[in-house]
C-alpha cells in the first residue's frame, strides 16, 4: 500500500499553499510531516484526505488515482483527523463514535452490527475512554476530544491514516501512549500513516520517514539520520536546536529564537 502525489500545488485564492509538491508514503511506517506554522502541513493532509482540492498535481492511493474514488468508498480507505472539532454536535462519545463506521454500511442498514460495537469497545480500551462513552462531547476536556477524535479514526479501520497535531492538548502521558498505540497499528496491520506535527521532539522518536514542509515546498525527505539535522532545522525553524542520541534515536531538543522579538 502506498500514497503518491506528484506535483500537488494548492492555492487559497492569489496565495500558494503548497508548491509542486511530490512524495512517496508507504505503508507500515510512520511519516511525520514538520514545518513551521503555514508551511502546508494541514493542507497537504486535507488534499490527500479529498477535502481542498488541488489546482494541480494527482495523489495516487494504491495505484488509483484519489479523485476518481467516490466519498463513501474514501470513506473505508482513508480517515483524516483535524485538530479541532465543534463540542456542540448533540451526540454521545458512543454516538458519535460509531459514525467512524458508516462508510462500511450498506444504505439499508438500519441497526448497529455487534462488529461496529466490538470495534468501539477495543479501541476504547487501548485509548483509555471507556468512561467516556455515555458522556456528550460538550462535556468532555479538549485532550479528552482529543483522544476520542483519534479513536473515532482507527474504528474506521481505514488504509491510510492522516493525523492533524494528534498530540495538541494531550498531556505528556497521553501524548505517548497514543502514539504508541498508532504506531503499532501501523506497523502490524501496514497501515499508511502520515502525521502534520509541530512537536519535533516527538517527530524525532516516532517518526520512520521524515518530509520537512517550509512555504509550501518540500524542502526535505528521508529518514530521521538523513533529515534532523541541526542545520537545516535551524534554517526551517529559526531556532537553535540540539541533536542528542536517546536508545539510539536522532532527538531533537530545541533551545532558543535564534533571533529575539524585541521588547
Amino acid at each position: 500500500m502506498k500514497i503518491v502525489v506528484n506535483g500537488l500545488e494548492v492555492w487559497y485564492n492569489s496565495t500558494p499553499a503548497l508548491k509542486n509538491v511530490s512524495l512517496k508514503v508507504s505503508g507500515g511506517e510512520m511519516t511525520f510531516v514538520i514545518g513551521p506554522n503555514g508551511a502546508g502541513k494541514s493542507t497537504l493532509l486535507k488534499t490527500i484526505a479529498s477535502i481542498v482540492k488541488p489546482r494541480a498535481g494527482v495523489i495516487y492511493i494504491d495505484g488509483k488515482l484519489i479523485s476518481s474514488i467516490s466519498p463513501k468508498e474514501l470513506g473505508k480507505i482513508v480517515a483524516y483527523v483535524e485538530p479541532h472539532i465543534s463540542k456542540s454536535i448533540p451526540s454521545t462519545v458512543l454516538e458519535f463514535l460509531l459514525t467512524a463506521r458508516y462508510p462500511h454500511h450498506s444504505t439499508l442498514s438500519f441497526t448497529t452490527p455487534r462488529q461496529d460495537l466490538e470495534a468501539v469497545e477495543k479501541v476504547s480500551k487501548q485509548l483509555n475512554i471507556e468512561h467516556l462513552l455515555s458522556r456528550r462531547l460538550d462535556q468532555l476536556s479538549s485532550g479528552e476530544l482529543q483522544r476520542v477524535l483519534i479513536a473515532r479514526a482507527l474504528i474506521q479501520n481505514p488504509k491510510a491514516l492522516l493525523l492533524d497535531e494528534p498530540a495538541a492538548f494531550l498531556d505528556l502521558r497521553y501524548r505517548l501512549e497514543v502514539l504508541d498505540y498508532v504506531s503499532s497499528i501501523v506497523k502490524v496491520n501496514k497501515v499508511i500513516c502520515i502525521v502534520a506535527i509541530h512537536d519535533l521532539y516527538l517527530a524525532s522518536l516516532y517518526a520512520d520517514k521524515i518530509i520537512v514542509l517550509d512555504y509550501g515546498e518540500v524542502v526535505a525527505a528521508g529518514t530521521p539520520d538523513e533529515v534532523l539535522k541541526e542545520e537545516l532545522l535551524e534554517k526551517v525553524y529559526r531556532v537553535k536546536v540540539h541533536i542528542v542520541n536517546i536508545n539510539g534515536r536522532r532527538v531533537v531538543i530545541p533551545v532558543e529564537p535564534i533571533e529575539r522579538i524585541s521588547l
